[in-house]
């Protein structure tokens, strides 16, 4: 068991302004560690001052949609041999003996039909959590899009995000081969919109999730809403599914217990489901959660995400029990793509991950790991497809 339910809550505490305002002032090239707002036991962390790139857009791609557009994920197969994703909409993955020689397989990839029916859950997905079921197969997670904007005659083409139907699906395939295919419609949907899809419709659903961790007799991930977390409408979210049934077993934290999430277009018959789930973390947990880990010298969970506001960068919360989060704290201070129309160099989609995990997922992290990013080249002009992944070493601190 990485976690420990009985641990105590952790306790808001208060930012250590004079960091902060450090992190702040500093350039990218001189990162220093974060600071988490727990009272008692802080966890911070030292940052490399330089990426090493690990996927090279302009030498590696094999056609200009082999892009990092989700957070790097990684898995162990029963040989010992690596393979991981950052997916985009193509889902090609790179491979290799260890860490330090990944590269593109570009014979390899797992795309949606780009069905015209949205309750066929069959248009895009972005595989963004790896799953061991035994045996050589993985369960996979993905953020599904349904955009009406892109079928004929479905929504007029206007301003982003419209007509946006958001959903997490799950697909299988075995470790070897890599060809990931949606499970079958009766199994497909893990968690949709609490409303069948209409034009009128900005976005709704569950759009990203990050990678599955597992805690005693369960497997955990948060995904985040654009409608269904209370309070608020927006936010992050905690699934569950017990360890013998990964692909139907999941259900999201609702009024404090797990219970079963939206489903829009039920099969056989049933009738469709609509649900809140609690919204983790306070005002200041504002972004997309990318990234999980159970840190095993601080015996604490930690998630990452990206934000911009009065602090621009990744960010992590922690906590004993996946439930309760401390406050924000600013890891490093990197600029995302989203939020400016400046040109320059920017980041995105945070994930941690180390090396030596001893599990096939990577859940958990020691004395230091890495945070891989993605790194869009836009000097010169925005909204190419020039990006680069990247990681940073990273330590914890004592």
């Amino acid at each position: 068991m990485y976690g420990d339910g009985n641990l105590s809550k952790v306790v808001n505490g208060s930012w250590n302004h004079a960091i902060l305002r450090l992190l702040t002032c500093m350039a990218v090239l001189l990162l220093p560690p974060g600071k988490a707002a727990v009272a008692g036991d802080a966890v911070t962390f030292t940052v490399s001052p330089e990426p090493e790139v690990v996927y090279s857009y302009q030498r590696q791609r094999c056609d200009n949609l082999t892009i990092p557009d989700s957070p790097a994920r990684a898995y162990r197969r029963e040989d010992g041999s690596i393979i991981m994703i950052a997916a985009h909409f193509n889902n090609r993955f790179l491979e290799g003996s260890d860490f330090d020689h990944l590269s593109p397989n570009c014979a390899v990839q797992s795309k949606g039909s780009e069905s015209a029916d949205p309750a066929e859950f069959d248009d895009r997905f972005w595989i963004q959590s790896l799953i061991p079921l035994g045996g050589g197969r993985i369960m996979a997670l993905a953020s599904h899009e349904y955009w009406g904007s892109r079928h004929p005659g479905v929504c007029e083409k206007g301003a982003w995000p419209t007509c946006w139907y958001l959903s997490i699906v799950g697909l299988e395939a075995n470790e070897r081969d890599l060809s990931f295919r949606l499970l079958p419609r009766d199994q497909r949907l893990v968690a949709g919109s609490n409303r069948r899809f209409d034009t009128s419709i900005k976005a709704a659903g569950f759009q990203t999730v990050t990678n599955t961790v597992f805690d005693g007799d369960h497997a955990y991930f948060i995904a985040w809403t654009e409608d269904a977390a209370e309070p608020g409408g927006r936010g992050n979210c905690l699934f569950r599914a017990p360890r013998n049934d990964l692909v139907n077993g999941w259900r999201m934290l609702s009024n404090g217990r797990f219970a079963d999430s939206p489903d829009p277009y039920p099969t056989e018959g049933q009738e469709p489901v609509q649900a809140r789930c609690d919204r983790l973390g306070g005002p200041d947990m504002s972004g997309k959660a990318r990234s999980l880990v159970w840190l095993e010298g601080k015996r604490q969970w930690m998630f990452v995400w990206m934000a911009r506001g009065k602090q621009v960068g990744a960010f992590y919360a922690t906590s004993p029990d996946l439930r309760n989060w401390s406050s924000a704290a600013l890891l490093v201070p990197l600029d995302p793509f989203w939020g400016t129309t400046e040109t320059g160099t920017f980041y995105d989609y945070p994930s941690v991950i180390d090396h030596d995990s001893p599990s096939p997922n990577f859940q958990t992290a020691g004395e230091g790991f890495y945070l891989y990013m993605t790194r869009l080249n836009w000097q010169e002009k925005r909204s190419t497809m020039d990006r680069d992944l990247v990681r940073f070493r990273v330590t914890v601190n004592r």
